[in-house]
């Protein structure tokens, strides 16, 4: 084994502006690192921004749809509801259609004609379920 006093004599001697050099470079990669930390900070910031936009974008769409939803809804049951109260009025007016159908045949079946006091409507025809 050679001892270090050997290896240096047989090692080239650095060059007095190496060690300034080394530290140039040094210096610069560490410039180089807090420049891309700054900008992968930046991109990320930036990249949260654009992930917050995105995500309000969907809620707005969201929104929309809901509300778009919610009024078909509106109007459906509005719909249902006049349907309901058509049929309601409908089978009222069937009762008192049958109603009146019943009392007809009283007074036919009785041989009594109605008399004008009654105040019958006119018969009307028969209303299909």
């Amino acid at each position: 084994m050679a001892s270090a006093q050997e290896r240096s004599q047989t090692l080239p001697e650095m060059p007095d502006w190496a060690p300034w050099l080394q530290a140039g470079l040094t210096a610069l990669l560490a410039v180089l690192f807090v420049v891309m930390v700054g900008k992968m900070r930046q991109q990320s910031s930036h990249i949260r921004g654009l992930q917050d936009r995105v995500q309000g974008l969907e809620n707005s769409r969201a929104l929309e749809r809901t509300s778009g939803l919610e009024q078909q809804l509106r109007t459906t049951v509005e719909r249902l509801q006049v349907v309901e109260r058509s049929n309601a009025h409908l089978q009222a007016l069937s009762s008192d259609n049958k109603r009146l159908s019943d009392q007809l045949r009283e007074f036919r079946s009785t041989g009594t004609k109605p008399s004008p006091d009654d105040d019958l409507p006119p018969l009307l025809p028969p209303v299909k379920p």
